[in-house]
């Protein structure tokens, strides 16, 4: 019998023997109630509240406040921004809880409510504060700035676990002022902090997720030099859209962090120094560095360091700065896996020069990104057979993926070399450049399919 018959035959059964149907939710008990409904944005807690006369008062006493009014947020709330204001009020004022263990909240402030914001926040601020999110747009005041100073509470807390500071907003901060012993993430994207500050107070950091602007630091004598936690196991650092080519408010980052185990990186700041240590616990690691021919030696020192990763992702940008680069040796990586690399032109001298060097890969992923890059080869790169072949294609590679493929006799040729010479690979998928026909891609498909694999169970796929 079908499940749905079943049940409507079982509804109907309990309706005739008089047998009383079960609410498993409204048996909970009120805390575990309280604890489901902290996984819901405020507003949607509310709601609850028409449910039935037990409901009524249960969001109350959640311990999370999730306040969201962006405009890109489905609960926006429209007709202004003052009618969030007076929601949030009537929401602190009807709350039963004794504290708060999680604040998130999202809002554009007009002009004159900066001080109805900081009263929201020192109403939830406490010893119980786990969570802090806050991702505000202010309008400039008389002066042209948007600065906003957190209460002393918030810098201090001894239980705050997590803080998130995003938005049109200046965060000032004085030197010994924050003392963050509990914090474990830490994210950073306003138009103007200065991190040096921050991050000195944060002895247990362990994620990281900064934001660089052009815009900091303000009034500063001399740049100031970026000290990452030595605690930190994750670390994302990204140069914001505003910025143009040089960040110069900013001298050197120093990324001392031995225990490591999560990096990535856009910039594209010529001029930036960055000093780096040894990563020994490294797993996945994403470079998205442009760099001057003269400046990319920190580059190559940043690859010596991450040999011992797992995981490996070279951005275009990157690609280019290696490609053009003076002779350089490249690291061994003695752990890696997957290989991700976005090509501006295919050089298959360097791939078997960078296999080599592989001697575990398992995964590898090219992506051809030709009409996109600036940067032309200055010789057609041609292929030559190796005379050894590298470990990892003859005892480890089990699948390669070539998006962007243009068909020409160096991709050509790699591609029946691996096909060859790879007998545990298991899948091999090309995906063929957009500009190619479906004509040609079926030509593809067919000279492909011809080639002899060492591999019994390769599974080749064209698209």
């Amino acid at each position: 019998m079908p499940k749905r018959k079943q049940r409507k035959v079982e509804e109907e059964d309990s309706t005739r023997t008089g047998t009383p149907k079960i609410d498993l939710i409204s048996s909970l008990p009120d805390s575990l109630l309280c604890h489901i409904l902290s996984f819901l944005p405020t507003r949607c807690a509310m709601a609850t509240s028409v449910l039935a006369h037990r409901w009524r008062h249960l969001w109350k006493d959640v311990l999370v406040l999730d306040l969201d009014n962006s405009k890109h947020s489905p609960y926006y709330l429209p007709g202004g921004t003052h009618r969030f204001i007076a929601f949030v009020n009537a929401v602190l004022a009807q709350r039963k809880a004794p504290h708060v263990k999680k604040l998130r909240l999202a809002c554009d402030i007009p002009r004159g409510e900066k001080r109805t914001i900081k009263t929201w926040i020192h109403t939830v601020v406490g010893p119980h504060l786990q969570e802090l999110y806050l991702d505000l747009s202010l309008p400039c005041n008389e002066f042209g700035n948007r600065d906003i100073k957190l209460p002393e509470e918030v810098l201090t807390s001894a239980s705050l676990e997590s803080l998130v500071l995003k938005g049109h907003m200046i965060l000032t901060v004085y030197d010994g002022f924050v003392d963050l012993p509990s914090l474990k993430n830490l994210e950073l994207d306003l138009n103007y902090v200065d991190p040096e500050f921050v991050l000195d107070g944060c002895w247990a950091l362990e994620n990281l997720r900064l934001t660089l602007h052009e815009s900091f630091p303000l009034n500063a004598s001399d740049p100031p030099v970026i000290q990452m936690p030595g605690s930190l196991k994750r670390l994302t650092l990204i140069q914001a859209d505003d910025t143009e080519e040089d960040l110069n408010d900013i001298e050197d980052l120093v990324i001392d962090t031995p225990l490591l185990e999560y990096l990535s990186i856009t910039l594209w700041a010529r001029c930036l120094q960055v000093s780096i240590s040894n990563y020994p616990n490294m797993v996945e690691a994403h470079l998205d560095i442009d760099q001057d021919k003269e400046q990319v030696g920190w580059m190559l020192e940043l690859l010596k360091a991450l040999r011992q990763t797992k995981l490996l992702d070279l951005k275009l940008s990157t690609m280019e700065c290696l490609l053009v680069a003076p002779a350089f040796e490249l690291p061994e990586f003695s752990r890696l896996l997957n290989l991700e690399l976005e090509i501006p032109y295919f050089n298959s001298g360097f791939l078997i020069k960078l296999l080599h060097n592989c001697h575990m890969l398992q995964v590898l992923t090219l992506h051809n990104r030709e009409k996109v890059s600036t940067v032309e080869p200055e010789e057609p790169n041609c292929w030559t057979l190796p005379m050894k072949d590298p470990d990892c294609v003859i005892s480890h590679l089990k699948i390669f993926e070539f998006k962007g493929y243009q068909d020409s006799a160096d991709e050509h040729a790699f591609v029946a070399y691996l096909l060859e010479r790879g007998p545990i690979l298991k899948t091999m998928k090309i995906h063929a450049h957009r500009s190619l026909g479906l004509k040609y891609k079926h030509r593809i498909r067919q000279e492909l399919s011809t080639i002899p694999r060492s591999s019994k169970t390769c599974k080749l796929k064209v698209t």
